[in-house]
């Protein structure tokens, strides 16, 4: 790298194309905070950049497209006051490995047969990608690396998730003629087994939502003959909404529909199937913790 262009200082004893300064917290203890990663050349128009703020570090990555601008993205906090884990805190080496997954996802990383300038050596199985969130969790790392809002990002991509979820819900819905709340209701009703039968109470607490809302939606379906209200013996009080045969078809073809498109999904995503029970685990933890 010609002395003109290097993005940050190379401290002493370390070459002047090496990766050494970076390498270590020892190593990167002699850079001074500042607002802007110091950012290491790792080949053409492509950067492993590291962030030093005054009381936290992170990793990130950017990617040269033209015109002066660069796409940006960060990968995680740095090892340099906790140890690494793999997944929110990298050490550099990590931090090399999730740099090159996002440059071969922009078709940007090392091909088949090509030196890895930093020894990775491999192309990722799967794309990760940059968005807006990104840009949020970059923004509050830089004006406020005092607190760690790491969290905020990991939610509101669950908040999204969710919402991606009930758009495509929304689309099965549409096609075998209820609306999404309606099919909750289906659904839940379907999921209990014969004879598919359950009380107004029961159903607006299984679904999470109001007494009144299910009592909309039970009419709704009750006038297409979908579902069916029928007096409860044990107590004559209430009534037992149950899913009539016709109901239990609808009911049948939209979870098969939701299992396609999850399957589509799942092979897209590429992980095994440790991987989703891991990534399972984690969220039941964090769940269990608020809760």
């Amino acid at each position: 790298m010609k002395r003109n262009q290097r993005t940050a200082p190379v401290p002493s004893g370390a070459a002047e194309d090496s990766e050494a300064w970076l390498a270590t917290p020892e190593s990167r203890a002699a850079l001074e905070p500042r607002r802007k990663p110091y950012w290491h050349a790792v080949g053409t128009g492509r950067h492993l950049g590291y962030y030093k703020g005054a009381r936290s570090a992170s990793w990130h990555a950017r990617l040269f497209i033209g015109s002066g601008r660069y796409e940006e993205i960060l990968l995680g906090k740095a090892d340099d006051s906790s140890g690494a884990d793999g997944h929110s805190v990298l050490d550099f080496s990590q931090a090399v490995a999730r740099s090159h997954d996002w440059w071969s996802g922009k078709g940007r990383g090392v091909s088949a047969g090509e030196a890895d300038p930093l020894g990775n050596g491999r192309r990722p199985k799967k794309r990760v990608q940059t968005d807006r969130l990104d840009e949020v969790a970059l923004a509050w790392a830089r004006e406020r690396p005092d607190l760690d809002l790491s969290l905020v990002g990991l939610f509101m991509r669950i908040k999204q998730a969710h919402f991606m979820h009930e758009r495509r819900l929304a689309a099965i819905s549409e096609a075998v003629g209820v609306d999404s709340g309606e099919l909750h209701v289906l659904l839940a009703l379907r999921r209990v087994g014969a004879p598919y039968a359950m009380r107004p109470t029961d159903l607006f607490r299984a679904l999470l939502v109001t007494s009144g809302a299910v009592s909309k939606r039970i009419d709704r379906l009750e006038r297409a003959a979908l579902v069916a209200r029928i007096d409860d013996n044990e107590d004559l009080r209430s009534a037992q909404i149950v899913l009539t045969e016709r109901g239990v078809e609808l009911a049948d073809a939209a979870i098969a529909h939701v299992a396609a498109g999850l399957a589509t999904l799942r092979e897209a995503i590429g992980m095994s199937d440790a991987e989703f029970s891991e990534a399972d685990a984690y969220l039941r933890r964090i769940l269990a913790e608020m809760g």
